[in-house]
């Protein structure tokens, strides 16, 4: 359309009414006026949050979840002075209205919970939760007569506008500008700031919000280079203090020596595996300040996919149960051994055997009516089969939970990869547990949306549907895989060894998921984060791979978004929604026992809007390498468990209470039986009402969380800058104007593997 049109040319604009004079009135606003007009119908920007493009007159606006606004069929008497407009920021995409939006007046025999109470008047979406922009046509009908004059004559038109689909759940925003050339523009600052590629970090909104006070910290030493000095947000996860706190309860009673032993010089510099924290944890008998230790871990780390060798996550006390992660052996079709390998899971089997023995809590038999019940086990025989070691009595076994299907396992060997022959490891024992990769979480995650989002969803077939894209069958194998290994941990005092491929993706699921209901403590809001920042950031879940930050998806045709591995940006095919799966599982619990968590819900639903948001510096880079010592995420960002504390707030005796209330290890029947689709997440930007108008927990679907204005006693979310104090420059800068912040805010190449 734009080829045929020699000059930039207004589109067809219906006749004139009240509404008429409101855009007449809107066009002309200066830049003041149009930061008031914000701060009236948004609310404060957040900090950092400068405005860059701005567009007023909407000729359409419409969403997912069904909103559609059209500027030539309003109502008269109805909102018809109202007027659409576009805001872009570094950070967000605005869509909002103005006039006094009210809703249809409430029959008086109607129950308030079942009638709409709240109109729509705000739509947003981060820029870098967009997964493509693309130009579209809107067909719009419009009264064809002159200014001031009544007739029933209808015309159609086509208005050139952008569709913008994001990456969670498949939501959409549509809106139609006034001219073609609005709409260029507006294509070209999306195009430019929200994929701005994997490189270009600093153009990340992270990094814009603390942009000011890193470049005031920044000093020059006396040789002349810069550094920040900026203090870096607190960490959750510090190894020392959190292993120690681990160790401490191996220590009780009648044990004074802890069988594990933390290593802080091995990898101190990521040297011996770039994709694990800086400080490991392991059997005590191996010492990684001895050589004969380091040459064993360093051989042992060669015959594992990426360097990911046997690694403690964590020790539960009782004896010798814990739970540790690594990746697929390099044990290929000729059956490859390593005696490195080997010896190390030995001495992890070696030092739990000696803590059962000493520790009297490991002796202690659970009644196996007991154990008929928790496992959901039909006979005795069954449970003797599959729920009960099979080694002799008074002895430990160390088991192997490969949490691949057998097949995909097998199928690795043909790479020179595959999994451990049990043969050449006495005392394991080796169980496949059937969880799908990545692109199977993939394509179950965009089924299920397609279901939560489609317009001719079936509601009678609404359940059957949501099973068929087997986002749930995944969640509860999941669910089954981290509840076996807390079973065998506790019951048992069995050392676990989990893993999949890379040991990144799903092992990290099963792990957190599994130490959720074994140490209370992970089930307190401190620490929560603790436990994600331990398991998914500092092993290496690789978050900006997975999630895409800076990069489109397929079909969006805009400049610095190509994502081949050749230009270091994401492979389309590494993008998966592991973490939100993960959340899901943590939802399922909370649902089944919200009184043995500190966090509920909401925490959740807010945790998740930013995963992909990139407001906060947590979930950028892959590895903690990445982070610490090259991106500087905790100087140059904020954290979003700062956030989160200060948005939900800590309740110090519900923590203490949960802190107490053990083991979390309820019936496997039960929690299977009892998964369901998480609604506020996935259907909420939907068509169709799926949850209940205005829920108790929740706002509504239209205004997410952080529209508005925060807590002026918040540390971090001061009181929020006004446009004018800001000081903002309306119109969006020409693409090649655009300079990133800092060549310091750039990190290398990473491993996209």
């Amino acid at each position: 359309i734009m080829g045929q049109q020699p000059q930039p040319q207004p589109q067809q604009q219906p006749p004139g009414s009240a509404a008429a004079m409101a855009m007449q009135n809107a066009a002309a606003l200066d830049n003041e006026q149009k930061a008031a007009l914000i701060k009236s119908h948004v609310g404060d920007l957040l900090p950092g949050e400068r405005i860059i493009m701005f567009v007023a007159n909407l000729m359409h606006v419409s969403d997912s979840t069904g909103f559609s606004y059209t500027y030539a069929q309003q109502q008269p008497g109805s909102d018809s002075d109202a007027i659409w407009c576009c805001a872009m920021t570094y950070y967000r995409l605005i869509l909002f209205g103005t006039g006094k939006f009210t809703p249809p007046p409430r029959p008086a025999d109607w129950n308030p919970a079942c009638w709409p109470s709240r109109p729509v008047h705000v739509l947003q979406m981060p820029l870098a939760s967009m997964e493509r922009v693309e130009k579209s046509v809107f067909s719009a009908s419009l009264a064809a007569a002159p200014m001031g004059i009544t007739t029933n004559t209808i015309s159609t038109t086509s208005l050139m506008g952008l569709q913008i689909v994001g990456k969670d759940n498949g939501r959409s925003l549509r809106f139609t500008t006034p001219s073609y050339a609005d709409t260029a523009r507006a294509h070209e600052a999306l195009q430019t700031y929200a994929f701005p590629g994997r490189r270009n970090l600093g153009y990340l909104f992270a990094f814009e919000s603390k942009k000011d006070d890193v470049m005031k910290s920044i000093e020059t030493d006396s040789a002349g280079n810069k550094r920040v000095t900026l203090e870096p947000s607190r960490k959750r996860f510090d190894p020392l203090v959190e292993f120690t706190r681990q160790f401490q309860k191996c220590t009780t009673g009648e044990s004074q020596t802890c069988p594990w032993s933390i290593y802080q010089s091995i990898n101190q510099s990521y040297q011996l595996c770039n994709s694990y924290p800086a400080i490991l944890a392991g059997p005590a008998s191996v010492e990684d300040t001895n050589p004969d230790g380091q040459r064993v871990l360093q051989q042992s780390a060669s015959f594992r996919s990426e360097q990911r060798l046997p690694m403690l996550s964590f020790a539960a006390g009782n004896g010798g149960g814990s739970i540790w992660r690594c990746s697929q052996p390099k044990i290929g079709l000729q059956g490859n051994r390593n005696s490195a390998d080997e010896w190390l899971l030995n001495q992890i089997l070696e030092q739990a055997a000696k803590a059962n023995a000493m520790n009297h809590h490991a002796q202690q038999v659970i009644p196996q009516q007991i154990l008929m019940q928790l496992t959901g086990s039909p006979t005795l025989e069954h449970l003797q089969n599959n729920w009960l070691p099979q080694t002799a009595s008074g002895t430990c076994e160390l088991k192997i939970l490969d949490l691949r299907p057998r097949s995909s396992a097998m199928a690795n060997r043909t790479g020179g990869y595959g999994y451990e022959n049990t043969s050449n490891y006495p005392g394991t024992t080796l169980q496949f547990c059937g969880i799908g990769n990545i692109h199977a979480v993939r394509d179950a995650y965009q089924k299920m949306s397609n279901v939560c989002t489609g317009v001719s969803t079936q509601d009678m077939q609404w359940t059957q549907l949501i099973e068929d894209s087997k986002w749930l069958s995944m969640t509860r194998l999941i669910l089954s895989a981290a509840w076996e290994t807390a079973y065998w941990v506790h019951a048992f005092h069995t050392p676990i060894l989990l893993h999949c491929s890379h040991g990144w993706d799903r092992t990290s699921q099963v792990a957190c998921v599994a130490q959720l209901l074994l140490d209370p403590y992970y089930r307190t809001m401190e620490g929560f984060a603790c436990l994600v920042e331990k398991d998914f950031m500092a092993f290496g879940h690789p978050f900006h791979t997975r999630c895409a930050h800076g990069v489109g998806g397929s079909g969006n045709n805009g400049a610095g978004n190509n994502m081949s591995n050749a230009n270091g940006d994401v492979d389309e095919g590494q993008i998966s929604p592991i973490f939100m799966q993960f959340l899901d599982c943590v939802y399922q619990l909370i649902e089944l026992y919200p009184e043995a968590f500190e966090i509920n819900t909401r925490y959740l639903l807010d945790l998740s809007d930013h995963v992909y948001s990139c407001r906060f510096g947590n979930f950028l880079c892959d590895t903690e390498r990445e982070r610490e010592t090259v991106a500087g995420i905790r100087q140059r960002t904020h954290s979003v468990w700062d956030f989160l504390e200060a948005r939900h707030g800590g309740d110090t005796f519900k923590a203490q209470s949960v802190a107490k209330g053990g083991v979390l290890l309820m019936p496997l029947p039960t929690l299977m039986r009892n998964i369901s689709l998480w609604t506020d997440r996935h259907a909420k930007h939907g068509p169709k009402p799926t949850q209940r108008w205005l829920p108790t927990l929740l706002p509504t679907v239209q205004i997410p969380p952080d529209v508005g204005r925060h807590d002026d006693d918040t540390p971090e979310f001061h009181r929020m800058p006004t446009l004018q104090e800001s000081q903002t420059q309306i119109l969006a800068p020409a693409a090649s104007s655009i300079e990133p912040l800092s060549s310091e805010f750039s990190i290398g190449d990473g491993d996209d593997a």
